[in-house]
């Protein structure tokens, strides 16, 4: 239901919105564009390209530094402040967007996006006459939800009672948000009574709170002394949030007696948390939405830099777009006593791998790790990050403490075993991996990662055959179009020396990954056991053109000079057991 409503709201707000996609396909840079220059990225037509391709990237920082340059060159061009101005504040620089804001209004009065930004600097002064000025004489100009909104929250912010909620869009998820700010306005007025009121209206529309509406409304119970009530709304709420650090912050607080903080104490932080708001909205939107997304979740940064959730939104929509270094700076920007802390530094480690900085990513999950020994959620995360390292028996170690804190908690999780099956069997503890694997299947019986995992490694180590040939049969049954897993089936067969059937279950695993180096070499093997030597070669060489791994590449390069069974032959002599491979000539 909420994931619903979230889909249909971004849907309905990012047809209204400012689309920087406007400028891209020239609506209005039409032919007043200068010839491209002898040197592409010295002139304004190369800095603009480059700006233009770096944001048809995703890459945000280098699209708001280029388009800037291209401005630069050509301040009076309305497009490039447009995309200096989307692409600068996504990138965090909100700050050196501001001036260009204003200067676009003076050439387009109803720029959606420049008078958002405006409106946003009126509320960081403190103007709120200033801010409710230009909402009303320009409600074209923005979304009717924004403008209702940040409406309200300016005159509030005037010492007015707000009546724009009078005529708010009837629809069921602009009601929700409404309600909500209905109830945080109330709250910050004192009206503690009118907040209930407007808290509770606000969940009937969503039938479970959300975990940040259960922060705001369970601080509102509680200071009416109804802790009881508070704990029933935080339980409800955990139901649909789980993990939600700042409900789990609200819960501890409320077991410990302490006086609550409403969760919006000014104006300001009010108008924040409706672009928080809308940002969460379109994040959960189309991939097109994401850039809009990261938008307003920017401007909520720099209207209420504490917000630590608008940060972490930011942090993942960077590292979404594969911006890890802008990700790792969002990450940083979450202070140390937040309760998104932890969730910030286990995303700080993941976009540090993702950079390649693996050193640095490690540091920073074991010093989390012991920080808080007792977090499920560090440890797995520790145990990931070992694991795609190849540091088998670190990963496995950590998978363990996961596994042990999990139990403590009265929950057990499949993928917990299955992962640490996998360290378990790439550090050659075997009979521990076969356990786990097993103790998985228990717990998600006939799961077909699982079935494929433990059938292929039996099949490998030539063990249990009738077995293992049925898991991989059964895991192909449930995902038909996986062409991993049917690779498995088809080298299952050429391992058991039934190559005609390994033939076709390895043509349709190329299907489905055709450039994957692994199965064409697979299905190259098989073609040569069937004696079709001619479309073996080819098979090898495509494998070869998809750039194998190092000993893998040797041995493809050996079959195409020798041929497979000369290779077999090779291989047995080496090793002295002739069951370690494949051993008959086909």
């Amino acid at each position: 239901m909420l994931r619903s409503l979230s889909v249909a709201f971004a849907a309905i707000l990012a047809a209204s919105l400012p689309a920087q996609s406007q400028s891209l396909n020239g609506a209005y840079l039409g032919s007043g564009l200068p010839a491209t220059s002898g040197n592409f990225l010295s002139g304004f037509s190369g800095a603009y390209l480059a700006g233009r391709h770096a944001a048809s990237q995703s890459n945000v920082d280098e699209a708001g530094s280029y388009f800037s340059k291209a401005l630069a060159r050509d301040p009076g061009n309305p497009a490039l402040m447009e995309q200096t101005i989307i692409y600068q504040s996504a990138a965090g620089r909100v700050k050196a967007a501001m001036p260009i804001a204003r200067h676009l209004l003076e050439l387009d009065e109803s720029h959606r996006a420049a008078n958002l930004m405006m409106t946003v600097n009126d509320f960081a002064s403190g103007d709120f006459a200033a801010a409710k000025k230009r909402l009303d004489d320009r409600p074209e100009a923005f979304h009717p939800l924004i403008h209702t909104l940040l409406a309200a929250w300016a005159s509030t912010g005037l010492g007015e009672i707000s009546t724009e909620f009078d005529t708010l869009d009837q629809r069921t998820i602009f009601q929700i948000f409404g309600r909500y700010h209905q109830g945080l306005i109330a709250a910050l007025r004192g009206d503690l009574d009118a907040a209930d009121e407007a808290f509770q209206n606000a969940i009937k529309e969503l039938r479970a709170p959300t975990g940040r509406m259960a922060n705001a409304y369970g601080a509102v119970l509680r200071l009416k002394g109804d802790d009881e009530g508070a704990k029933a709304l935080y339980d409800a709420a955990i139901g649909v949030s789980v993990g939600d650090a700042m409900l789990e912050a609200e819960i501890a607080a409320l077991a410990a007696g302490e006086t609550p903080d409403l969760l919006i104490n000014t104006p300001q932080e009010g108008a924040a948390e409706a672009l928080f708001g809308l940002a969460s909205a379109l994040g959960q939107g189309q991939e097109s939405e994401t850039r809009l997304s990261l938008f307003y979740a920017r401007l909520a940064q720099h209207l209420h830099p504490k917000l630590a959730d608008a940060a972490l939104l930011s942090a993942e929509l960077l590292e979404g777009q594969e911006q890890y270094g802008l990700a790792v700076k969002a990450y940083e920007s979450i202070p140390g006593d937040s309760p998104l802390s932890r969730s910030a530094e286990i995303g700080r480690a993941e976009a540090l791998y993702r950079l390649e900085e693996h050193d640095k990513s490690v540091e920073a999950l074991t010093t989390l790790a012991r920080h808080e020994p007792e977090a499920v959620d560090v440890h797995l995360a520790l145990g990931d990050l070992m694991r795609h390292l190849e540091r088998f028996e670190e990963g496995a170690v950590a998978y363990a403490r996961a596994i042990d804190l999990m139990a403590a908690l009265g929950r057990e999780n499949w993928v917990l075993y299955y992962e640490r099956g996998i360290c378990f069997e790439r550090s050659g503890q075997w009979d521990l991996a076969i356990a786990d694997f097993r103790k998985s299947l228990d717990l998600e019986p006939d799961h077909p990662l699982v079935l494929n995992y433990l059938g292929y490694s039996w099949l490998d180590r030539g063990e249990n055959l009738e077995e293992a040939l049925e898991m991989v049969r059964k895991a192909v049954a449930q995902r038909p179009e996986d062409g991993y897993i049917i690779d498995s089936l088809g080298w299952g067969y050429f391992l058991t020396g039934d190559y005609e059937n390994a033939v076709i279950q390895l043509e349709k695993a190329v299907e489905f990954r055709p450039i994957d180096p692994v199965i064409n070499d697979h299905l190259g093997d098989a073609l040569w056991k069937v004696g079709r030597t001619l479309e073996a070669e080819f098979q090898w060489k495509r494998a070869l053109s998809f750039d194998p791994e190092e000993d893998d590449r040797k041995r493809i390069v050996r079959k195409l000079q020798i041929g497979l069974s000369e290779v077999l032959k090779e291989e047995n002599a080496e090793s002295g057991d002739p069951a370690a491979a494949a051993k008959d000539d086909g």
